[in-house]
């Protein structure tokens, strides 16, 4: 799922089965200060979040159904 808030884009891509999803968010999404961030979340977690953003005013954009591209995020393992 994606969302767009005045100042963010949020992203979640699942995870193997879909209990867990991987969070992007870009802070000033095409600007020259643009920042990502990424986190791991479960997926209560991510309805939770979900819920409260679009509380909040963030409008759905897209649904991203396919795993994030390891080219782009690789968390480290132990």
């Amino acid at each position: 799922m994606q969302l767009q808030t005045s100042a963010t884009q949020i992203d979640y891509y699942p995870e193997g089965t879909g209990k867990r999803y991987v969070k992007r968010t870009i802070w000033h999404p095409g600007s020259d200060t643009e920042m990502v961030t990424f986190a791991t979340c479960v997926k209560s977690d991510m309805v939770y979040d979900v819920n409260n953003y679009i509380a909040n005013g963030a409008e759905v954009t897209d649904f991203n159904l396919d795993k994030m591209p390891q080219s782009e995020y690789m968390p480290m393992s132990c």
